[in-house]
């Protein structure tokens, strides 16, 4: 995505080797960095002199039940992403961050490889291209329990799978999401009560390592089990499932997922066409299908395919107003096969309605 006006950034990290590579990167990018700072506790300060478009902050100044992150993105409406590593302490605490509020995270220490740098490029630019149309949305810190009362999923023992075995659900949800899922998926998976009565499976665009760290953030704090998917678990309702970075995950006719590594689908692996076409093939099942935040196009193919396949799937996309980049979201949106959109505040609910259908 080109943007004419220069877009300016506020670093905050110590500096290093990587800072350096990545200040030459945005240098060459038509991005200016108006200060590289050392010090996090000063950040008002620094947003107050500077008014950046974005911070790049550092996930060593990132701790556990501190709301730095949240706080900022409320106060100012300043997008911040991550500078991180794939270091399994990096990995929980960058989870912990996008969870609250930060946009993604880019991987300073892989910034020699060509291709990150195109990446990290491209995520600021989607980030702050679309920060003048945000409106900020409502936030929703508590879980929502109104549910756990009058949720009643019916016994679905009758219910076959392809292969004529039982099943214990009779829907199964399924979400895409890239740049601000984490979040989107948090407030989403938080409003589901312990009993509900569908799997739940999720292509979240993230390298390997990062997944693993979400799935226990979410599992953490929603009441429904949120895992990692592993080959051939059979689904579960009541359980979210999230693909492994850099992984594809299928649904087969027995409701098992089926992961494993092959040529990166229009430039993800996991893809979320991937997931959504493997479902399709499932005759016996009522589907809905989500897609939230996220740059690019993925999923738009897969909801043509489940549409086609079956023309009662429920598709649900996220609303312009509240999603971080709305690029996943508006490509569904002109396949022309979108049943509701909604505000993400709205989304868990919304699925809730369909299960109960």
């Amino acid at each position: 995505m080109k943007r004419i006006v220069e877009i300016e950034i506020i670093i905050i990290s110590k500096l290093t080797s990587n800072t350096n590579k990545l200040i030459k990167l945005l240098n060459q990018s038509n991005m200016k960095v108006l200060t590289m700072e050392k010090e996090a506790h000063q950040l008002n300060s620094f947003i107050y002199r500077y008014n950046p478009d974005l911070i790049l902050l550092d996930v060593s100044y990132i701790k556990k039940n501190h709301n730095t992150v949240q706080e900022t993105i409320i106060k100012y409406n300043i997008p911040v992403i991550v500078l991180s590593s794939r270091s399994v302490h990096d990995t929980a605490k960058t989870v912990f961050a996008i969870t609250n509020g930060a946009s993604d995270f880019i991987l300073i220490d892989q910034l020699d490889e060509r291709n990150n740098q195109h990446e990290a490029i491209k995520k600021i630019n989607y980030v702050v291209s679309s920060r003048p149309l945000k409106k900020q949305p409502k936030q929703v810190d508590e879980v929502n329990t109104s549910y756990k009362s009058q949720y009643s999923p019916k016994k679905t023992k009758e219910l076959t799978n392809e292969n004529n075995l039982p099943i214990s659900f009779a829907h199964i949800v399924a979400i895409g999401t890239s740049t601000g899922g984490p979040k989107a998926l948090q407030s989403i998976l938080r409003k589901f009560p312990k009993n509900f009565p569908a799997p739940i499976v999720i292509v979240q665009h993230m390298p390997a390592g990062f997944t693993k760290s979400l799935a226990k953030r979410l599992d953490d704090i929603c009441q429904i089990s949120v895992k990692e998917a592993t080959n051939n678990e059979k689904l579960q309702q009541g359980t979210a499932y999230i693909a492994p970075g850099d992984y594809h995950m299928i649904i087969n006719e027995s409701y098992e997922t089926i992961i494993f590594t092959d040529d990166a689908r229009d430039g993800h692996r996991p893809s979320v066409n991937l997931l959504f076409e493997s479902l399709a093939k499932l005759r016996h099942i009522n589907k809905i299908a989500v897609i939230l935040t996220g740059m690019g196009k993925d999923g738009a193919t897969g909801v043509m395919k489940m549409k086609k396949e079956d023309y009662q799937t429920v598709v649900i996309i996220e609303s312009e107003e509240t999603a971080i980049v709305h690029g996943m979201p508006s490509a569904t949106l002109k396949t022309g096969y979108v049943t509701e959109v909604a505000r993400l505040d709205e989304i868990g609910e919304t699925i809730i309605k369909y299960t109960r259908k």
